[in-house]
């Protein structure tokens, strides 16, 4: 049966990240694909390629940008161990003070593919990452694939019932048999909730050997998972 070690990552772009140590901390978790969130490239905060950085010669990176920022762009990325084929991005219809993206792909794996997908949710309010959830499930379900992971830094952070958003067939990471697991290590006194990462697979696929590694490289804990189909 196919596995795949899989991770969703917030990097925090304004914290000027280490690309190389992220790279290290992918490869000791041995990493074949991985959703990343708040990434730079060419901005004047951090002025070079942070995807290509990050991926250097282990990784494939594909990026997404979301908004400009300080010269250059601001996204998500996607690393995989293969090149993800046809890998497309798209703008939510419904945003708040930033527009936000998702990105999509397909990996291959032993000759099955596996529909792969990474976002980055508004921080602003419930109501508006509940239509941007709305968005992103009716993608998933319009999608042929069959087999479907999705990476994300969610931003649920009133509630562990904002989840609920999502189809309850969907298996979690973060929520799931292991309970949850508290992703963002600061501080901010409007959140009820810090379980915001979380790795999300269709009923096909099983989970396991869910962990958050302890080193800490931003204010988002790595959040990683096997993934059996």
């Amino acid at each position: 049966m196919p596995t795949l070690r899989v991770a969703t990552y917030n990097i925090a772009a304004g914290q000027n990240p280490d690309p190389q140590a992220i790279n290290r901390l992918f490869t000791e978790e041995n990493l074949d694909l991985i959703g990343v969130q708040e990434v730079d490239r060419h901005t004047r905060r951090n002025p070079y390629d942070m995807p290509a950085a990050i991926a250097g010669t282990r990784y494939h990176a594909a990026f997404a940008p979301a908004i400009p920022v300080m010269g250059g762009d601001y996204g998500i990325a996607l690393f995989s161990r293969e090149p993800l084929l046809n890998v497309t991005n798209h703008h939510y219809a419904h945003f708040g003070e930033e527009k936000r993206v998702y990105q999509h792909g397909v990996y291959e794996v032993a000759g099955t593919p596996l529909s792969v997908y990474n976002t980055h949710l508004s921080f602003e309010t419930p109501a508006l990452r509940q239509l941007q959830v709305a968005e992103l499930t009716a993608a998933m379900h319009a999608d042929p694939i069959p087999r479907q992971v999705l990476f994300g830094d969610f931003n649920m952070d009133q509630s562990h019932q904002e989840w609920d958003y999502f189809d309850p067939a969907l298996r979690r990471a973060n929520g799931g048999a292991g309970g949850w697991f508290d992703t963002f290590n600061g501080r901010d006194a409007g959140m009820q909730s810090f379980a915001i990462d979380n790795i999300l697979v269709t009923p096909n696929i099983q989970l396991s050997q869910v962990r958050v590694p302890s080193r800490i490289l931003s204010d988002h804990q790595l959040l990683a998972a096997t993934l059996t189909f």
